[in-house]
């Protein structure tokens, strides 16, 4: 049996089985296969049966469908390990059929599956997300002296407004 296996965070390890000849992944809630993700369309893409093999077609859906990395412009075919995107949500294709190497394009199926044993757990640090770099921490020492000067200007002010109302009595 043919199933789509969860790899984004919303459909992490869900198996979604296709069982249907022609099975619609959207948003909608008439969808066969409904993925609840804003970056899916309502009707976004098709995966339809025929034979033993599997073949995704886009239905026209805002942020595209991909197989592998590739636009999906036309039926292609899919083959277990496949990565298939539909808009930001990622499955991985698996079915009864052993995997070939290189695809009818000539180009090498290269998507690796691996099983993790236990509970993911997040990295030490979230330093090297940003695309824009970590945040300088020397500039935090150049604030402090500024926020010290502005405070003791304050205080001195305080002091010299209490003085001259004092001393005009």
């Amino acid at each position: 049996m043919a199933q789509l296996i969860g790899m984004s965070e919303e459909v992490k390890g869900k198996v979604f089985n296709l069982t249907r000849d022609e099975t619609v992944i959207g948003r909608r809630k008439e969808s066969n296969l409904m993925l609840d993700a804003t970056s899916v369309s309502g009707r976004h893409c098709m995966v339809r049966k025929d034979g033993n093999k599997y073949f995704v077609r886009d239905l026209g859906s805002t942020n595209g469908t991909r197989l592998n990395g590739r636009d999906v412009n036309v039926d292609l075919r899919m083959r277990p390990k496949d990565l298939l995107q539909v808009g930001a949500v990622e499955l991985i294709f698996d079915s009864d059929e052993p995997a070939e190497e290189t695809h009818e394009d000539g180009l090498a199926n290269t998507t690796r599956i691996e099983i993790a044993t236990g509970p993911g757990s997040k990295p030490a640090s979230f330093e090297s997300i940003s695309p824009f770099g970590s945040r300088q921490k020397s500039s935090s020492a150049i604030w402090w002296i500024i926020i010290g000067v502005i405070g003791l200007l304050a205080v001195l002010g305080a002091v010299a407004f209490v003085y001259l109302v004092l001393g005009m009595k």
